[in-house]
């Protein structure tokens, strides 16, 4: 996954577009952090969809680092006046915890976690979630972009539960950063647990970054890793748009943001959101151990393909793909997340 000087320079253009997109609240000092909220499970927890728990931690990244200039999570806190860089842990209560998870449905199969932040701030918290979830007999997704390392140990206890995790990858990713994801991805499977790519695309007007993003489909694919793909969408008013290939997007239908569609179609593994409430899972985490025709039956509400999205057709995303924090109101008060004693580079965009 090496690039040359030229992609070094469109890579530089592209962490200016990103941090350009919300420098306007860098330096509010109006904004306030989002207060720990005890964690819930389901629709009885009050949350949007019976497949989501409460993220582990509220807030993720500052106002410039936000993840492809585009998250709807950092925009919504932003525009509602929090601090989306202040991370807050959440509460684990147990016994409201077991009696979300007592009511839900039985054909739930599976929980998510990490759809409004990353689950990697508190890989501890997580852990003591899954146990809860697994205990409940459903199955544990965290989807994460890998900000913190997790060690060994902790892994292999998430591999004992059979807890699986979706690591987000795409062009937008620094160096750093893709090496600390990919060692996430290869210290999961190598602990015995199924860790599945996503890949996170878009179609860009520079070559060198199409290039890297087939480069990163080749690199995990070579290596037996099941990977499933997600169009980023972005509003018509984000700078990153001058990164992106307009003549090959098309418009979302509930929102109006462009996205290209599903680029990849060889990839085989519907996104989490695309899979139906009883799933439970892939067999491996080795894509070439899964059986082909039990992942074909596990697409339900696919991101639509790219031949798709340019037939002039208005598509819209998944049900479940971008469910905004402000579905719920948000505590104004709490005290922020422990920071890391050393800045972790591999975050910095």
């Amino acid at each position: 996954m090496m690039g040359g000087k030229d992609r070094t320079s469109a890579e530089r253009d592209l962490r200016r577009l990103t941090a350009k997109s919300f420098e306007q609240y860098k330096d509010d000092a109006s904004l306030i952090p989002i207060a720990a909220e005890v964690i819930r499970a389901g629709m009885a927890g009050g949350l949007p969809y019976d497949a989501l728990t409460t993220d582990v931690v509220n807030g993720c990244l500052s106002a410039t680092q936000i993840c492809y200039g585009n998250c709807f999570a950092a925009r919504t806190a932003f525009e509602a006046g929090y601090d989306f860089g202040t991370r807050i842990r959440n509460i684990l209560d147990p016994d409201i915890l077991r009696a979300d998870l007592a009511v839900l449905p039985s054909a739930q199969g599976y929980l998510r976690n990490g759809w409004n932040s990353d689950p990697s701030w508190d890989w501890e918290q997580c852990l003591a979630l899954a146990q809860h979830v697994v205990a409940a007999d459903r199955h544990m997704v965290f989807i994460t972009k890998g900000f913190r390392r997790a060690d060994k140990q902790i892994l292999e206890q998430f591999a004992h539960l059979k807890v699986e995790f979706r690591v987000s990858i795409s062009a937008f990713d620094t160096p750093a950063q893709l090496a600390m994801r990919t060692d996430l991805i290869d210290s999961y499977r190598n602990a015995g647990g199924v860790a599945i790519v996503q890949l996170l695309s878009a179609r860009f007007v520079q070559d060198e970054l199409n290039d890297k993003q087939r480069d990163l489909v080749d690199y995990f694919l070579a290596r037996d890793f099941p990977v499933s793909e997600n169009s980023l969408r972005f509003d018509e008013s984000s700078p990153v748009l001058d990164a992106i290939d307009l003549s090959q997007c098309g418009r979302v239908s509930s929102t109006g943001d462009y996205w290209s569609g599903r680029l990849f179609t060889e990839l085989k593994v519907p996104r989490l959101t695309s899979v139906p409430s009883h799933y439970r899972g892939l067999t491996s985490g080795f894509l070439s151990r899964n059986d082909p025709d039990a992942l074909a039956k596990l697409w339900r509400d696919p991101v639509r393909t790219h031949a798709e999205v340019m037939t002039g057709e208005t598509y819209d995303k998944p049900q479940q793909c971008g469910v905004s924090v402000s579905s719920r109101p948000l505590p104004r008060t709490g005290k922020a997340f422990p920071q890391p004693k050393e800045p972790d580079r591999s975050t910095r965009l």
